[in-house]
This record gives structure tokens, sequence and C-alpha cells, in this order.
């Protein structure tokens, strides 16, 4: 149960999950495999009675062998943690905060339509093809922030006046991504290529951070989220819940189906 107090504290999150089940044709097949076949309608009605179980959990652990076939995932579970970057920024480009965070140029899809791609990271970057032209979302102190920031997909905009944003993947430049662990370990700087020794290894060769970062050719654009939640948005088009939303293959498991894993968690080791 993670950090969970309590089985209902669960609620908020089916009901996300419910949400969006429902919004699909409930006869539709949700995923399909060798001896598995579940339809939107289906899980739609297990989440229902997972939603109503709920408040007796606590007390009945029993009730999800009762009430629920379980299907193992084939392969097992492959996942990994959730981070919310937050990068330092600001809304105007000033001493300290020069690399631009950019929003959706608006002739992306067709350049990438007519030429299977748009401008590449070093392009961007080096020659500042897209500079003034009303883009920027903001200022960012640390390209390297805004780097593992496009990795990510989304995370937080601390500005220099003490407020926030939420930034969300927007759309991508049509290149090929390379992992600048993969750069570097080419190059022999690295052993690993974690994002530790990284991360330690940008901090210590600040004049060699854009010679990495520009041999991914690949560049993520970004939106500003307007959402009164806050918070990074998932696959369902909602704000991610803390140690709750797990990333899964649609093609196994189906977007809102409720999955159950034994781990460590936290891992002590680190």
């Amino acid at each position: 149960t993670q950090d969970l107090t309590s089985w209902k504290d669960m609620a908020p999150t089916v009901r996300k999950s419910l949400l969006y089940v429902n919004s699909k044709p409930q006869s539709a097949i949700a995923v399909q495999r060798p001896g598995l076949t579940v339809t939107w309608g289906e899980l739609s009605r297990t989440l229902t009675r997972l939603q109503e179980l709920l408040p007796r959990l606590d007390k009945e652990p029993g009730l999800f062998l009762a009430n629920f076939t379980w299907v193992e995932v084939p392969d097992g579970i492959k996942y990994s943690g959730y981070y919310e970057p937050m990068v330092r920024a600001s809304r105007t480009r000033k001493p300290g905060y020069t690399q631009a965070i950019y929003g959706l140029p608006p002739d992306l899809k067709s350049v990438i339509a007519k030429r299977g791609h748009y401008h590449d990271r070093r392009t961007i970057e080096e020659k500042q093809v897209l500079a003034g032209k009303g883009l920027e979302l903001a200022w960012a102190a640390d390209p390297v922030d805004v780097f593992f920031l496009e990795i990510q997909g989304s995370g937080r905009l601390v500005f220099d006046d003490g407020t926030q944003a939420f930034v969300n993947y927007a759309g991508q430049n049509g290149h090929k991504y390379k992992s600048s662990g993969r750069i570097m370990r080419e190059k022999g700087l690295l052993k690993r290529g974690d994002i530790f020794e990284q991360r330690q290894w940008f901090k210590d060769n600040p004049q060699r951070v854009r010679e990495i970062l520009n041999e991914n050719p690949s560049y993520v654009f970004f939106r500003e989220l307007k959402n009164a939640d806050g918070g990074p948005i998932g696959a369902l088009g909602v704000p991610l819940s803390d140690a709750r939303s797990l990333a899964v293959d649609p093609r196994t498991t189906p977007l809102g189906a409720p999955v159950f894993l034994a781990t460590t968690w936290p891992n002590e080791e680190r």
C-alpha cells in the first residue's frame, strides 16, 4: 500500500481511472493477448467494484481474492520511478537565465510532414533558429536541467520571483533520441552512464556541456499546464497521483487498470 494510511486513500486515483475507462466504448476490447480478452465494460465493472470495496479493505483484505480474478502480467513487471524535475527559471532572459524552454512551433507538423523531421538540437541551439519568435515559455538557469526535463517529458519551473508553473510535453522534432549516457560512454567519459554519474560529470566539465547535449538530435517542446491540481499529466490526460500512478504497456495492461505488485519501496540502498 506504499505510504497509504488507508485503502480509502486510493479513492481519488480509482475515480480518475474509472472516468477514463468509462469514456471508452464499453463493448470494445481494452486488451487482448493469449488467454485473456478484456473489454472496457468489464474493466469498468472491476473499477466500480474496487471503488465500492475500498472502505472495507483495511479490515477485510481477503475481499481482494473473493471479488476479483487475478491475471499475471507476462514476463513480470518492469517499471521505473517517476520524478518531477524542478527547474530554476525566469520569465525573461537575463544574466544567469539564458537557456530557452520553447513552446510548440506553429510549423512543426507541416515541416515534419514534408521533410520527415524538424530542426535538430544542434541547429536550434547553435544557430538559434527559433529565437525571437515568441516561442520562449521561460528561460532556465541550467541547460542540463532542461535536457533532463525533456527526457522526463514534464516538470515544474521554479521562477526567480518565487512563483511556479508546470510544463508538459507538447511535441518533438522527429529526430531519433540518443541518450546522453550513451554519448558519454562512447566517448569514454563515463563507466556506468547513469544519471548520478552524468550530473557530476556535467558539473565538473561545464565547458563541454553543449558538446555532449547537441549530439542528441532529438528536441522536445513544451506547453504550460493550466490545470488547477498542478503536477505532471499522465497518459489518462489527468494529473498523476503520487506513489499511486504506474506506467504500463497498453499491449498487456489497459490504461486505467488496477495493478498490484510486490516490491521493496523505497529502496534503502540509495
